[in-house]
Formats: C-alpha cells, sequence, structure tokens
C-alpha cells in the first residue's frame, strides 16, 4: 500500500488542517483508510485504500499546499523491520526514515 508523507504538517495553521482534512475526505478517485501523525518529523502519513488513484491524492495534496514552502509532499511505502519499527521509503529520492 501507498501512502502520502506531508513533511511539516503540524507547523500549518489549526483552520488549515480542518479545511485539507475535510477535503481530502471527499475525494472521488482516493479514499483515505487512516491517517498517522509523526510527531519526530511534523508530519502526517496518509494511508488510502487499495483501489484508490494515490498519485491522484498527491496531486491534490500538492496543489492545496502549493503556496506554502516548509510543506513537502512524497508518496512513500511503508514497510517493518525485524523489530518492528516502521520503515518509509520515499518514492523521489533513496531517503528512508524510520518511525
Amino acid at each position: 500500500m501507498k501512502n502520502l508523507y506531508i513533511e511539516n504538517y503540524l507547523k500549518i495553521p489549526q483552520e488549515q488542517k480542518k479545511k485539507f482534512l475535510n477535503l481530502i475526505v471527499e475525494g472521488k478517485d482516493f479514499k483515505t483508510q487512516n491517517e498517522k501523525i509523526i510527531f519526530s518529523e511534523e508530519s502526517l502519513l496518509l494511508g488510502f485504500e487499495q483501489a484508490s488513484d494515490t498519485q491522484n491524492a498527491f496531486y491534490f495534496c500538492k496543489d492545496f499546499f502549493n503556496e506554502l514552502e516548509d510543506i513537502n509532499i512524497d508518496i512513500t511505502k511503508k514497510s517493518f523491520d525485524k523489530s518492528n519499527n516502521m520503515i518509509l521509503s520515499f518514492n523521489n529520492s533513496n531517503r528512508q526514515i524510520r518511525v
């Protein structure tokens, strides 16, 4: 399952967070399955249902946050290591983070 990682999400104003979450739930080509706040990264990880168009959700988020330069969005793959730590691998780079 692919996820969207929204870096620095916790830094945006509360009203904008609420507006974003209300709009993302209404998506027609994609349906969120779960949302996870990653406090150590001040970021949001959105998981989508299997049949969702993650690429379309990516462009929706890029468009929504386009005026905020601190917000970075990437498609990630989630895996777990032997110690059951979550590892996110980013599509647009070789970057990985352990959460």
